[in-house]
């Protein structure tokens, strides 16, 4: 027997109990978890349902939804059902664009940039463009950057905030970054420094229940969290939160695996690189649609 493990074991997750917490999730994060992932959704629950001493999945349930113990409860539910595989410069097509054509661009007419991170998870993705932008900025630009980095989940954010890193999340930074960016803290493991980190500020958030976290946003990466929504929610959160947050000059960086075709009335393909990058709409009158 490994060690670690419980030595009890639960019931296996219903479809009854299962369809109940597919709706539990839609309502409280916008996930769309499809009927196919009962292995999945048990998998990650099950550490919670000891870790309350419960006897089934059914318990936690109710647990949940039915208790006042449950609002407690919910941040680590969230935590525990949220999808959180990252790592440096993931999409480095997208970064080539934002160092060869839109950091450029912004230079010329901004003295600040306001970027707004959505879905952060652990924080490689805010401190890469802190990193793309200082970068870029190097003798050309000497603006001041806010990055505001959201998560859903609580323990993400905290891991973000502490920016230690190793293995496979740093395998595409080049050492020449390494060494100008980051702090070995030993086995392997890097701290990003100080210089990366200014001007980043981390929260917890929720892209379908709270307010955006701020206005005029030149720059929004939301990569890679739409593919788990369905048309409606996706069209709520686009042409809902983010069009109201985004700059008229602005740009909305979605992951490789998701369109705004046919979602979204009011940001259009920018066409850069072949890219999944949009701007907003504008009318023959120059405004906002």
């Amino acid at each position: 027997m490994k060690r670690g493990l419980p030595l009890i074991s639960i019931p296996s997750l219903s479809e009854k109990t299962f369809n109940g917490f597919r709706e539990f999730i839609y309502q409280k994060t916008g996930i769309n978890m499809r009927e196919s992932k009962n292995v999945l959704v048990s998998n990650r629950l099950r550490k919670r349902v000891f870790a309350l001493n419960l006897s089934s999945y059914e318990d936690y349930y109710l647990y949940l939804t039915e208790t006042k113990e449950g609002k407690k409860e919910l941040p680590y539910f969230i935590d525990a059902i949220s999808t959180n595989e990252t790592y440096f410069f993931r999409g480095d097509n997208q970064f080539d664009v934002l160092q060869r054509v839109i950091l450029p661009e912004l230079f010329k007419k901004k003295s600040k940039l306001r970027v707004w991170s959505a879905g952060a998870s652990t924080g490689e993705e805010p401190y890469s463009i802190s990193i793309i932008i200082h970068e870029t900025a190097r003798g050309r630009w000497s603006g001041d950057v806010e990055i505001i980095a959201t998560d859903i989940s609580n323990e993400v954010i905290e891991k973000a905030r502490e920016g230690v890193y190793g293995g496979r999340t740093l395998r595409f930074v080049p050492r020449e970054i390494r060494g100008r960016y980051f702090e070995s803290v030993g086995n392997e493991s890097y701290r990003v420094g100080e210089k990366a980190r200014k001007g980043i500020s981390f929260r917890t958030h929720n892209l379908l229940v709270d307010n955006p976290p701020g206005k005029s946003f030149d720059i929004i990466f939301c990569r890679n969290v739409m593919i788990y929504f369905d048309k409606p929610t996706q069209r709520h959160l686009v042409d809902g939160n983010f069009a109201s947050s985004i700059a008229p000059d602005g740009y909305l960086f979605i992951g490789h695996a998701e369109s705004l075709m046919g979602t979204s009335k009011k940001f259009r393909y920018a066409q850069i690189l072949k890219t999944p990058i949009y701007t907003r709409v504008k009318t023959r009158h120059g405004e906002e649609e």
